[in-house]
Formats: C-alpha cells, sequence, structure tokens
C-alpha cells in the first residue's frame, strides 16, 4: 500500500512539473509571437522589394505558423477539452 501511495505522489509531482513547463513553453512562445508579428509589420511594406526583407518575411511567417501549433499544443495540454461524441 506505501509503495503505491509513494508512485501516486511521485506521478503528481510529476504532473505539477509537466504543468509548469507548459506554462513556461506558453508564456515564452506568446512571448515570441508578440516579437515575430512586430517584425512581420515592420517587414510589410519592404518585402515585396527587397529580396532580403522577403526571404526574411517569409522566414518569420513560418515561425508564426510553428509558434500557433506550440501554443495549441501547450494550450491543449494545461487545459483539456472532453473528447466530442457523435457530433
Amino acid at each position: 500500500m506505501a509503495g503505491a501511495r509513494r508512485r501516486l505522489v511521485h506521478l503528481a509531482w510529476l504532473a505539477q512539473q509537466t504543468a509548469a513547463a507548459e506554462r513556461q513553453i506558453l508564456a515564452a512562445a506568446e512571448a515570441r509571437l508578440g516579437e515575430v508579428q512586430s517584425d512581420l509589420v515592420r517587414l510589410a511594406p519592404r518585402a515585396l522589394l527587397d529580396p532580403v526583407a522577403g526571404d526574411r518575411y517569409r522566414d518569420l511567417t513560418l515561425e508564426k505558423g510553428q509558434l500557433a501549433v506550440v501554443i495549441a499544443r501547450a494550450k491543449s495540454i494545461l487545459d483539456p477539452q472532453p473528447p466530442i461524441i457523435g457530433g
């Protein structure tokens, strides 16, 4: 019985550590998304005429998509929704 309790306590601790890590990931991704958005706005006027600015704009657009995935995953882990059945 004590072994099972110890295991449950350990699993609860791991769950707390995982949630803390996901919160840090979410905060960092949201902060970076703000930076990417600002850079995209700044580069937009030059992106069509300047090849270097256009390449940077494309790279930032890809990063924005990757950040959206990271943010969505972190949010789903922190606040899981029940599955829709028969929908």
